[in-house]
């Protein structure tokens, strides 16, 4: 049955490799304004013109968009700015909630300050990004196709840090002058000769330093699995699971790839080989899928951390994805990369930020290879 279907569907193969999965849509964003308050004055800490209130809210509100636009990838943000006026006219369809942090009304300085933080549906944003670009020939034949998924996550659990070796050299210069005065005295020849030594020493040399070594965990598959899906759903096309290939073809890589991806074998840094790479190229060959894509990459994830300033969880996640189209003859062919990118996002908890980001980074990477296409 499986192999009549994916006899007539093009199929991509997403190896994504990151922390943990997030079904979650939203994030938030704080943001920060200030009004004059010409004649109007403050009581409980509000302007009394309510007016002026809601204006340094819609204000924050902006504020809250725009830093968090600014962290969009470069082909999002491109996407973005052609459209960045129609996104700010109706900001209240995707800055779905705010929280008021704190407001400061100074009779003295005329001034009302306010401090949010908003909650951005993030989901809603990149599917509308996505469906006002100009769809490209290889985006339309995307619609509707088969998604073979492999989602591996992934988060750092050892590190060697190799000392740095250091070579030092040094260059030395004498230098003599000399000084010969002569003095007539009554008719007698008195000769000095004065000289001085001086050296001058010029040092330098060159530090070397090894990379560092890192081993991986892995995490849970079928979250991951569950969180691509929901994310290429949105995008038009079906989500199959990597085990249909190793069934179809008869082969078994999952475990060849992990064990590459997590560091603890092979000899590319914890990415997976290129001989790995063809490999799965040809067996999505020999299957006879159709036109074919293998998407490549990695999502990991750092140890979240008290905000300061929010007093939320935050946590880091580091992408990088690469899309090949598979060529009969010549195997994987890159048409599309991504990163490396650094996407942050806040929580409640420390687990809580960690989805968060880590659902980010897959939305925004996965739709920034859409728009490259």
């Amino acid at each position: 049955m499986y192999k009549n279907a994916t006899y007539f569907l093009s199929t991509i193969l997403f190896v994504i490799f990151f922390s943990e999965s997030s079904l979650a849509q939203n994030i938030t964003e704080k943001g920060f304004a200030s009004v004059e308050l010409n004649r109007t004055t403050c009581r409980d800490g509000k302007p009394t013109d309510r007016k002026k209130h809601f204006e340094a809210i819609e204000k924050a509100k902006k504020s809250a968009w725009e830093k968090y636009t600014s962290t969009l990838s470069s082909d999002m943000y491109d996407a973005y700015s052609t459209s960045e006026q129609k996104y700010l006219s109706d900001l209240d369809s995707y800055i779905t909630d705010y929280i008021i942090l704190s407001t400061d009304c100074s009779k003295t300085d005329r001034n009302y300050q306010i401090s949010i933080r908003a909650t951005i549906n993030e989901a809603r944003f990149t599917n509308s990004l996505v469906k006002k670009s100009s769809p490209s020939k290889r985006q339309q034949n995307l619609q509707g196709q088969a998604v073979l998924a492999l989602v591996i996550p992934r988060k750092t659990t050892d590190e060697d840090i190799f000392d740095e070796r250091v070579t030092k050299q040094s260059m030395t210069k004498n230098a003599l002058s000399a000084d010969e005065v002569t003095t007539l005295d009554e008719g007698a020849v008195s000769i000095t000769e004065n000289s001085t030594q001086m050296q001058s020493t010029t040092t330098g040399g060159k530090t070397k330093r090894q990379a560092t070594d890192r081993t991986y965990d892995i995490g849970d598959l079928d979250d991951a699995y569950t969180q691509i899906s929901n994310v290429l759903s949105k995008l038009g096309m079906m989500t199959v699971e990597a085990a249909m290939l190793e069934d179809l073809s008869g082969q078994y890589f999952l475990k060849e790839v992990i064990d590459q991806f997590s560091g603890k074998v092979g000899d590319f840094g914890a990415n997976i080989s290129p001989r790995t790479r063809v490999k799965i190229g040809r067996l999505m060959n020999s299957v006879d899928f159709g036109d074919v894509y293998l998407l490549i990459g990695t999502v990991d994830s750092s140890i979240a951390r008290k905000d300061l300033d929010t007093g939320a969880y935050k946590s880091d996640v580091l992408v990088s994805m690469q899309l090949y189209e598979i060529n009969p003859r010549f195997g994987p062919v890159i048409v599309a990369s991504v990163g490396p990118e650094i996407k942050s996002a806040f929580g409640e908890t420390d687990v809580l930020s960690e989805k968060n980001a880590l659902r980010k980074a897959v939305d925004e990477a996965t739709n920034s290879l859409m728009l490259k296409l």
